[in-house]
């Protein structure tokens, strides 16, 4: 067991350090982060060093090279791995050199939408997400299965010790994109997170009300918001409940403000109190450092396993100061408790962002608040109507046309004709990219494959800023918000909450340009499953 997984179990409270990697080791840079690491055992601060995988989409060395670095010195890496330039295969080959590295802590991640790149954008993968990754992690630690037809299939592979965490963002400002964060960690506790890294917040209060659903029972607040004891698994709460959760805290510097403020950095709100305080007295590192101290005494104060450090330079001189005031702080909180309640009023609900042009203020969401109610939609209606005539299991004439597609799969011309039709009718209706293996009734008749940029399957990503979608800021209506906003959501929730296993399977790419209507009814893909394949 290394410094990091034994301090979660041992100590009270423990501080993580967030690396950032240029694009070259041949830079200033990144002799500056060697030279802030190699320092590391000298002061001793932090129980592990996280290093990010191509943060803001942006190209970088790979997190392996430093994390070598850090295991060399005897301390904790803790590796981002991202979806979003890596297939699923590519993913696996990278778990198999992290895990021969040593190098097994690992926080697993989504990703940010490719931005920069050689020559123009990189094209965006996202083969897998965040919850199909710990799925996948999980099953490597338990000893992968090869399976039948690849070479060595049937073998299983010994068990690799991994340790991993994901990520969750309770600061979100529409009721439907909140409820998603909640609906997503849960699905990644059940793929075998074993630790929380939360988004970065300026609202401690928002931050506590999960811990404390956390505290009382995930399952159990879903059953009471959605009236359904039968989503109530007291086993899982009391499994989740001891996941320690590190909330994340930001170093602010003036660009990054800047940049906080017209919503480039996704996930991440300002905090209309912390903004303000910057507009009284001006950027200044001590305004910044207090800042990050206060946030750190109220997190202690709250019960939670540490924090995680980002965006602050590799200077010890700095996080020297930074440590001292918030000493300071802690000692002030312990002797009087009026000091904690003073130090939560300079923090709010509220945040602040710019819509073109027009400097907005917000409450942040609050997770009790009722779900949207039904809203009619016509197209919903007559999708579903059509679905459950001729796409469920149900239906009246399944059997039928069990029989009638099972003949047409043997007949290659009259397969093709289908796969001809079915595209023909559900480009115009869908934007269909006709991958075969369809899930638009898992998304109340939305496609996923087109409607959302990172082409996300099982839960929104933490990116989006007041329901838009991170990639198309203000123009496009993130998918899972839109999901939400048709059909019944209460029912719908308790679908996705009820699925078994907890998550939908990625693509099937076998099936590309295939026709989705006879894969259906020959169970191929995601279809084999009948758990797997949506309200059928």
């Amino acid at each position: 067991m290394d410094r990091f997984q034994r301090d979660l179990k041992e100590k009270d409270f423990i501080f993580t350090f967030e690396l950032v990697p240029g694009r070259s080791i041949r830079t200033q840079q990144f002799s500056e982060i060697l030279r802030f690491i190699e320092r590391a055992p000298e002061y001793d601060y932090f129980s592990a060093f996280s290093i990010t995988d191509n943060a803001g989409g942006h190209p970088a060395l790979s997190p392996v090279a430093l994390g070598r670095v850090i295991k060399s010195l005897d301390l904790s890496a803790i590796i981002h791995l991202t979806c979003k330039d890596k297939n699923r295969n590519q993913l696996e080959s990278e778990l198999l050199a992290l895990d021969r590295e040593n190098l097994h802590n690992l926080l697993v991640l989504t990703g940010d939408y490719p931005f920069y790149g050689y020559l123009g954008r990189a094209k965006p993968v996202f083969d897998l997400d965040s919850v199909l990754l710990l799925q996948l992690i999980t099953e490597m630690e338990k000893g992968i299965e090869i399976p039948k037809g690849a070479p060595g299939g049937g073998n299983r592979l010994p068990p690799i010790p991994f340790f991993k965490g994901c990520a969750v963002s309770p600061f979100k400002l529409t009721i439907e994109e909140l409820w998603w964060q909640y609906l997503k960690l849960y699905r990644k506790l059940k793929a075998g997170a074993r630790f929380i890294i939360t988004q970065v917040g300026f609202s401690p209060s928002t931050l506590y009300q999960l811990k404390l659903i956390l505290n009382e029972g995930l399952t159990k607040y879903f059953s009471e918001r959605l009236n359904d004891e039968r989503l109530h698994k007291p086993e899982e709460d009391s499994q989740f409940k001891q996941v320690p959760i590190l909330p994340s805290i930001l170093y602010l510097q003036a660009p990054l403000i800047k940049a906080l403020l017209k919503g480039r950095i996704p996930g991440i709100l300002l905090g209309r109190r912390v903004w303000k305080r910057f507009q009284e007295v001006g950027f200044s590192e001590e305004v910044a450092l207090e800042v990050c101290a206060k946030l750190t005494v109220i997190y202690q104060r709250m019960g939670f396993k540490g924090v995680h450090l980002c965006g602050f330079p590799p200077n010890w001189e700095l996080l020297k100061r930074f440590f001292e005031l918030y000493h300071r702080l802690h000692e002030e909180v312990k002797n009087k408790e009026e000091v904690y309640y003073e130090l939560l009023t300079e923090f709010d609900d509220y945040i602040v962002f710019e819509d073109n042009g027009y400097l907005i203020e917000k409450n942040l969401a609050n997770i009790d608040k009722p779900l949207p109610k039904k809203r009619f939609s016509f197209s919903y209606s007559i999708n579903n109507f059509f679905h459950n005539l001729f796409f469920s299991r149900k239906s009246p004439f399944y059997s039928t046309f069990l029989k009638f597609f099972t003949w047409v799969s043997k007949k290659r011309a009259l397969e093709k004709f289908f796969s001809t039709l079915e595209y023909a009718i559900k480009r115009p209706l869908f934007n269909c990219h006709e991958c075969g293996d369809c899930t638009l009734w898992d998304f109340n008749y939305i496609c996923p494959q087109s409607q959302c940029a990172k082409y996300i399957l099982n839960g929104a990503c933490g990116g989006s800023i007041n329901s838009f979608c991170e990639v198309y800021p203000y123009k496009k209506v993130c998918l899972y918000v839109r999901v939400l906003r048709q059909g019944e959501p209460r029912e719908f929730m308790k679908g996705y909450l009820a699925k078994d296993p907890p998550y939908l399977p990625p693509r099937d790419w076998s099936l590309y340009r295939t026709s989705s209507w006879i894969n259906f009814y020959l169970k191929r893909g995601h279809f084999k499953d009948e758990d797997r394949g949506g309200r059928n």
